[in-house]
């Protein structure tokens, strides 16, 4: 017998149910069915370019594109990219939504077989998964604070739609923490909704509260809810602590600090929340937060802190404790030490361990503070630990398991800290001679794959000048050495000593740089795509008096804004001088934030795309090889080294013209020097990379042209993968043996010849981009395509 209490709940809840939206015709998602049960759906449909997505069986989270082409199935593994809902297939365009990215196959083929056409029908796909969601029963049953209501609906077993996200991309726990519905926060919590989601404006859950002054709330999500209060508002970089500082809710801020909240964040502009509330008038709080001084760290240096350990030393010690307590790859996450290193002004260096990969971060110092990258200013080494040990906060994951150090004698004062003497890094490689380039000398350069091995973690970079992210330093160099291979010109400088033209004045406008961009005459559309560094946006420059035009905005993401103002804006300023057909013009910067380069919009996307798409001609293909030789010539004249040249990073503006692209790795050199000198962390395509470059760090118009043979490799091999599915360490490992890729199967020999050239593993045996131009306009089989060269050669941009 049905109670009363329980009619009532049901005669609402058939209220609600009547004013909720259609689910959208989306219904081409299949769940956890296997690869021979999609192979059998499809193929019983029988139409050519029908499809299903269905989730991946081997790796959790991701999904899997299976569509039907000439009468077999092609499976496409759809890649997850961070927690919001962000997904690519294999290298190609990552895009916000599970929809939008079928929408975008759906509308051109974008590098599949065939363009996505009919659907084989199952059921929408999870809302946790979608760009936008629609307005289901816990949304407005949240947002109107019926309790009763959001308790049945999260009674029945278990509920998927927790998770689901609105018009807004807001999901239930947005809108109970938004309107303070603490009761019902609770039922969401304990139910397993996910509290650190952000929606379609950048917030998450935390920042609504601190917004709104709702200081029980906030309490209620960091307590109960585990909310990250360090997670951050993408366009500004602001965290929940900046917001409540802006608007004076002094409240809010004490339960942050209670709860152990850094009370110096800081934004992409570095401003901390004591500056924000000085500057919007909130008196009480800027002077809460600037005597701030929080309660005693429960850790101390004897848990942790090492002394003078190098790399290695600390790399072993990390492994060792892992050995000795069964500590296994998977759980060995979070594993720390905290050492002393001699190499850098800034003593301190964080040592740890992330899915069995090493890491370094160098903690710096500022008037008294200190702090990890972009991370918060904090009052010593002890709090340091204790913060990164409750949220990573930037790291790859929180620390966890500290490593105790050894008895050792005490550590001298720095001032009278011994320094090694300097030990110069030699070449033990003999250079490989032209006639060996197809099977060049197998002797392997142990010293410097070892090297690699031990400190490149895909995310590593070299030491120059204290400037360093995720690696403290080349172990055998000094400070201020570097390896220089053997050129006639072998200087290698600091980027600081070429821009110095740049100005700007104490309102942080430019001076000197005419083509700044204010973010007002910018109508920011569409994402077109996500990458590690940053997103790329369709938008409208309306510059004042002239005609509209379509571009796309780089825009950088929060954690890779290391680099300075004035760096960024000097490097702009050299790039927005180079004018090229074969080369994407840089229009102009915005100073944001966020920091932002305004390009031309080039509309047929990849190259990569293009070929693996298998539409393309070999006369198209030869076209493009030249005119991407063209484009590195002009470079190489201009002394600009690219680092990151590969198919993904050319760009069609028509089938006739291909264009140079994502100069973000890109740098000038000086005009006494042929090599620039790596001293940035990121993730490196070491696959493109030439050996003195994976090696040493040392990047030149030579190791451009190694990755230009690469490229040539994607262009004859359809866009494949170069050197398989294996990771970047084992192809380096070819590489110093002696291999090189082999010959795609429709690849002319005199190509194939020119990408052994390319590979020359002594740089100085490389061809120049110059005569890589004639080889491909003077060669008798390029007489087919001239007409087409000159058409091309008529456009101008």
């Amino acid at each position: 017998m049905i109670t009363t209490m329980t009619s009532f709940i049901l005669l609402k809840t058939n209220s609600f149910l009547l004013s909720m939206n259609k689910e959208d015709n989306v219904n081409w998602f299949h769940g956890k069915i296997s690869r021979e049960t999609a192979e059998r759906l499809l193929k019983e449909e029988g139409e050519d370019g029908v499809f299903l997505v269905r989730e991946s069986n081997t790796s959790p989270g991701d999904y899997v594109l299976s569509v039907l082409h000439q009468g077999e199935v092609v499976h496409y593994q759809i890649r997850r990219h961070g927690e919001d809902a962000f997904f690519s297939i294999e290298e190609h365009t990552t895009v916000h939504g599970l929809d939008t990215l079928i929408q975008h196959y759906r509308t051109d083929s974008n590098g599949l077989v065939t363009p996505l056409s009919g659907v084989c029908k199952g059921q929408p796909p999870p809302h946790e998964s979608r760009t936008q969601g629609t307005t289901n029963l816990l949304h407005r049953a949240t947002h109107a604070g019926e309790l009763n209501i959001v308790s049945h609906i999260l009674a029945r077993g278990h509920y998927q739609g927790r998770d689901a996200k609105n018009q807004d991309g807001q999901t239930a726990v947005h809108i109970a923490a938004k309107a303070g519905h603490d009761k019902i926060l609770e039922k969401l919590i304990d139910s397993g909704a996910t509290v650190n989601v952000r929606d379609s404006f950048g917030y998450t859950p935390l920042h609504y509260t601190c917004q709104n002054n709702l200081p029980s709330t906030t309490e209620l999500l960091v307590t109960r809810g585990h909310a990250n209060y360090q997670m951050r508002h993408a366009p500004t970089g602001q965290v929940p602590l900046h917001d409540a500082a802006m608007r004076g809710h002094i409240d809010c801020i004490k339960v942050l600090l209670k709860l152990r909240a850094p009370s110096h964040p800081r934004t992409l502009a570095k401003d901390t929340p004591a500056d924000l509330a000085k500057h919007y008038g909130h008196m009480d709080c800027y002077q809460l937060l600037k005597n701030y001084k929080p309660d005693l760290p429960t850790t101390t240096k004897s848990q942790w802190y090492h002394g003078t350990l190098n790399r290695d030393e600390a790399l072993k010690t990390l492994e060792e404790y892992c050995r000795q307590h069964n500590i296994t790859d998977r759980a060995s996450d979070g594993v720390f030490l905290v050492r002393y290193s001699e190499r850098h002004r800034h003593p301190y260096v964080l040592t740890m361990l992330s899915a069995n990969t090493p890491y370094n971060f160098i903690i710096r110092s500022e008037n008294e503070w200190l702090f990890i990258d972009d991370g918060p200013l904090l009052e010593s080494l002890e709090r340091l630990i204790e913060h990164y040990s409750a949220v990573p906060d930037g790291l790859p994951t929180r620390l966890a398991t500290p490593v105790p150090p050894k008895t050792k004698p005490p550590l001298p004062d720095f001032s009278t800290m011994p320094r090694n003497k300097k030990k110069k890094l030699k070449l033990t490689k003999a250079d490989t001679p032209d006639s060996q380039l197809t099977s060049p000398s197998s002797a392997t350069n142990n010293n410097a794959f070892d090297l690699l091995t031990r400190n490149l973690s895909f995310s590593s970079d070299f030491s120059m000048n204290d400037t360093l992210n995720n690696n403290d330093g080349v172990s055998g160099l000094d400070d201020g050495e570097t390896y220089k291979v053997p050129m006639k010109n072998t200087a290698v400088v600091s980027l600081a000593e070429n821009y110095n033209e740049i100005s700007i004045n104490s309102d942080g406008q430019l001076s000197t740089l005419q083509e700044f961009i204010p973010m007002s005459e910018l109508t920011l559309g569409p994402l077109l795509g996500e990458g590690e560094f940053g997103s790329v946006l369709r938008a409208t420059y309306s510059p004042p008096n002239q005609t509209p035009m379509q571009v796309a905005v780089k825009t950088l993401h929060v954690q890779h804004m290391d680099t300075n103002k004035r760096e960024f804006l000097s490097e702009a300023k050299l790039m927005m001088s180079l004018r090229h057909r074969c080369i994407v013009r840089l229009i102009g910067v915005s100073l944001g934030p966020p920091l932002a380069m305004v390009q031309e919009l080039v509309g047929l996307g990849s190259l990569l795309s293009q070929l693996v798409s298998g539409t393309c001609t070999q006369s198209e293909v030869r076209l493009w090889a030249r005119q991407v030789a063209e484009g590195m010539d002009y470079l190489e004249r201009c002394r600009f080294v690219h680092r990151d040249l590969a198919a993904r990073n050319i760009l069609l503006h028509t089938r006739n013209q291909a264009k140079i692209s994502d100069f973000g790795l890109s740098r000038a050199v000086s005009t006494d020097s042929s090599y620039y000198k790596a001293s940035r962390g990121g993730k490196w395509p070491i696959k493109w990379y030439a050996p003195e470059s994976y090696n040493y760090g040392t990047f030149s118009h030579a190791s451009d042209v190694w990755s230009y043979g690469v490229t040539l490799w994607e262009m004859w091999s359809g866009g494949k993968q170069p050197y398989g599915e294996i990771r970047g360490v084992e192809a380096i490992q070819l590489v110093e043996n002696g291999q090189r890729l082999e010959k795609p199967d429709d690849c002319p020999e005199e190509i194939y010849d020119i990408m052994l050239e390319c590979w020359a593993y002594s740089p100085e045996a490389r061809p120049t981009f110059a005569r890589l131009v004639a080889a491909f306009t003077q060669h008798a089989d390029y007489e087919n395509i001239s007409q087409l060269v000159h058409e091309c050669d008529d456009v101008h941009v």
